[in-house]
């Protein structure tokens, strides 16, 4: 892995991992001596993150990107509706193994699985709902009716 992928992994994990707080200011002489990175290295990283959101421009320096409340409140109505529907198709399936998939993905965590844990069964989950969409030519445990 090169310097640059190095920091941007480590910059994004602790950005979303609130590690670095919104709004907290980052100079790339602290960056470099956190991750032991060369300037050039530094700087793609904080570019590659800025075209995620993940970082913004504050004068000559950086900053972890603020949250938008506005922006969450809106995500979350629209996550209530998607996920409200998923339940709906679900409970509708006469073919029950799409519950019993989720019930093992879920059975599969507790409150001491850590959160890398917790986030892969989530993308696992994910990955196999959006592979099987809502047609008759789906035969996986997530087939709709």
């Amino acid at each position: 892995m090169s310097q640059m992928q190095n920091v941007e992994k480590h910059l994004r994990g602790m950005i979303l991992g609130l590690e670095i707080g919104p709004g907290e200011r980052l100079t790339e002489r602290w960056i470099e001596s956190r991750f032991g990175a060369s300037r050039t290295p530094v700087r793609a990283a904080l570019l590659r993150l800025e075209t995620e959101g993940l970082v913004c421009r504050d004068g000559r320096g950086w900053t972890a990107s603020p949250i938008n409340l506005t922006e969450l409140e809106q995500i979350a109505v629209y996550r209530e509706a998607v996920e409200v529907a998923a339940v709906k198709l679900t409970c509708a399936l006469e073919e029950r193994s799409a519950v019993d998939v989720i019930e093992a993905m879920l059975d599969s965590c507790d409150a001491g699985t850590p959160r890398e844990e917790w986030h892969r069964v989530g993308m696992d989950f994910t990955s196999s709902w959006h592979a099987c969409p809502a047609t008759s030519s789906c035969s996986g445990p997530f087939a709709m009716p």
